[in-house]
């Protein structure tokens, strides 16, 4: 042997032993059979203390080292390389020791195929490295980022509670639980440390037993963290592992401190909002009209909306306004934005729509002083609002309307829109009639004026208003709770949502359902005078003619008298023709009419003068009275209270 050859032979002999005597790459040369005929580290994957490679007899296999499951895992990837004869890199491999099972092991393993002088592979190399800290590590990065993508999107503290459990089992543990503070489910502040009986289990997976043991008695491992946002405890995780899985260590509370703060906050938000809906429900609420007495007009039904979409249809609102003569107005809207903000405008909008029909007026004319109204109205920051863009919609601006007027004496209606969709009209035979309405700008947006129109409805036909809804299906049961008032009514309101392409409806939303009726024959009686004092006696004669046919003789004294001064008053300011209408409901309306549009105003009149005292006698004689503006002048009305108390 050369003295070269001599000294590469030294340095093979050297590259192996620094190889076989280093502990950061192991080392594992197997036979043909898969066997190890020789390592560099020892079953606890440590080198020898003596730097000397190992050398089992006769080869030993795999599964005297590794668990079976993961032994058989990598003898299939090393046979592969020597059947192949390409090389694996790198490749992530479990390989948990016999005498641990329970320690999770993940090594990165690299093979290359060993080759004689006539090209036979008869063995294979495996180099293998621990990555169990940087995989495990990884996993929980993933982990956390898949708790971050799906927990919290619904704003709900129970939602969210059960996306966390779901996060976290099987991925992380056995078996997970989520006790949330009572005040939270109500979105109040739970404070520092709520009582542990206002702890509730909103959220669970997984064995209760495998939650309920320690590892002290039952080998199983648990671990808890406390859920705090804001200085605020809400509540409480619990996880498990069994027996089979192992317990938990440091890195396991490092993934579980990340998840928790980020569902905490989440929560939290969650919290916020719940109470923010449910102020915004109870301002809604107070929106929706309470169930009516009985008037002429209509028998109604409304639906509420549904508490799933309360956010959304926070600003939907509809509404039956008693009018004079026995009309009756109904209205429907919806306020842009959500949320306490425009429940609020809402109520605004309904406040102002409530008064401004005392003033009788046409929908056109009502909808152009509310929209004057909105336009008047400060925007957010005039309002003093801290961070206006935090807060979506500009309240009023930009809601729509619908103002339905129904006269059961002539059967007529009159409507006007803002933006709203006009509203379904059912005939008495429960066909769709078509509405002839083009729904005019938003309030506050434009300045298009506003057109009513004008149109006969069929004794017995249904209108149906509504606002809000997402129009997603909703359960027939949730929708018959839903509905009250007249069973008549409701019935045709069922019938409408089970129709809603036909009526655009949404049953989520709010509705309201009027079946109109007209005044009974012979319960209206008119005349009309010249403008010549000398027709005040024929007035009171005609009027003491009718009380007499409808059996209501005792208000005959108290009718003449006000039909005199009214008749009286229109001759004297107002000129001819006058109009003298009765309407026998349930009070007894008195109305004169005149073609002056000058209104009436009630004084109270001096010893001196001799005159101004008519009004305020109508007033003292009447339960209410008031004027309303027509198309040739004005009418002034009374309304006496009946003998059976009602008026």
């Amino acid at each position: 042997m050369s003295e070269k050859d001599a000294e590469r032979l030294e340095q093979d002999s050297s590259l192996l032993r620094a190889l076989f005597s280093q502990a950061k790459v192991g080392l594992a040369v197997h036979d043909a059979d898969l066997h190890v005929t020789r390592v560099s580290l020892n079953h606890r994957f440590q080198a020898p203390d003596d730097g000397e490679m190992l050398e089992p007899s006769g080869g030993q296999p795999l599964t005297e080292t590794l668990v079976a499951e993961d032994a058989h895992a990598i003898r299939e990837l090393l046979r592969q390389v020597m059947e192949a004869g390409e090389e694996l890199v790198e490749q992530p491999q479990r390989a948990r020791r016999r005498d641990q099972p329970l320690v999770d092991r993940i090594v990165s393993l690299s093979a290359v195929p060993l080759t004689g002088p006539d090209d036979h592979v008869c063995g294979v190399v495996a180099a293998f490295t621990d990555i169990s800290v940087e995989h495990r590590e990884r996993e929980g990065r993933l982990l956390a980022g898949e708790a971050a993508r799906r927990i919290g999107s619904d704003l709900d503290p129970v939602t969210c509670a059960q996306e966390l459990v779901e996060v976290l089992v099987p991925a992380f543990a056995d078996a997970a639980a989520v006790d949330l503070a009572a005040p939270v489910l109500l979105g109040e502040e739970p404070g520092d440390k709520p009582e542990e009986s206002a702890l509730r289990r909103m959220a669970q997976r997984g064995s209760a037993d495998c939650l309920a043991t320690t590892p002290a008695d039952g080998g199983r491992a648990t671990m808890g963290a406390e859920l705090r946002a804001r200085g605020q405890l809400l509540g409480r995780l619990v996880v498990a592992r069994s027996a089979e899985r192992g317990l938990f260590d440091s890195l396991d509370e490092t993934v579980v401190r990340e998840i928790v703060s980020r569902t905490a906050l989440s929560i939290d938000n969650a919290r916020r909002y719940v109470a923010e809906r449910r102020a915004a429900e109870v301002l809604r609420r107070s929106l929706l009209p309470s169930s009516p007495g009985r008037i002429s007009a209509a028998d109604t039904a409304l639906l509420r909306s549904d508490a799933r979409g309360v956010d959304a249809d926070a600003g939907a609102w509809v509404d039956t306004i008693p009018l004079s003569s026995a009309r009756v107005a109904f209205a429907a809207g919806q306020t842009s934005g959500g949320g306490v903000r425009a429940a609020a405008a809402a109520g605004r909008l309904r406040t102002a729509i409530q008064t401004l029909s005392d003033l009788d007026v046409a929908p056109d004319e009502l909808l152009t002083h509310v929209d004057d109204l909105v336009r008047r109205l400060p925007g957010t920051e005039e309002a003093g609002e801290a961070d206006p863009e935090a807060l979506e919609g500009p309240g009023e601006l930009g809601a729509t309307c619908l103002y339905v007027v129904y006269d059961p004496v002539t059967g007529r209606c009159s409507m006007a829109s803002a933006g709203h969709r006009a509203p379904a009209l059912i005939s008495p035979h429960g066909e769709s009639v078509p509405v002839p309405l083009a729904p005019g700008p938003p309030l506050g947006r434009e300045s298009a004026p506003f057109e009513s129109v004008d149109f006969l409805v069929e004794p017995g036909s249904a209108l149906i208003l509504s606002a809000g809804g997402s129009h997603a299906p909703s359960a027939p049961l949730r929708v018959a709770e839903r509905i009250t008032g007249d069973p008549e009514a409701a019935g045709v309101l069922r019938m409408a949502l089970d129709g809603r392409p036909v009526t655009g409806m949404a049953s989520d939303g709010v509705a309201l359902a009027a079946r109109l009726r007209v005044l009974p024959a012979g319960s209206t009686v008119h005349w009309e005078f010249p403008a010549d004092p000398s027709v005040v006696a024929k007035a009171r004669r005609a009027v003491t003619s009718s009380l007499e046919a409808w059996g209501l003789q005792d208000l005959a004294f108290v009718t003449e008298l006000v039909a005199s001064e009214l008749v009286t008053n229109a001759i004297r300011y107002g000129g001819g023709p006058v109009g003298l209408r009765l309407i026998k409901d349930s009070g007894l309306i008195c109305e004169v009419s005149d073609p002056s549009q000058t209104q009436p105003r009630l004084k109270h009149a001096r010893l001196t003068d001799e005159g101004g005292r008519g009004l305020y006698l109508v007033h003292q004689l009447t339960e209410q009275w008031g004027s309303r503006y027509t198309a040739s002048g004005k009418t002034i009305w009374t309304v006496q209270v009946t003998g059976d108390g009602t008026g």
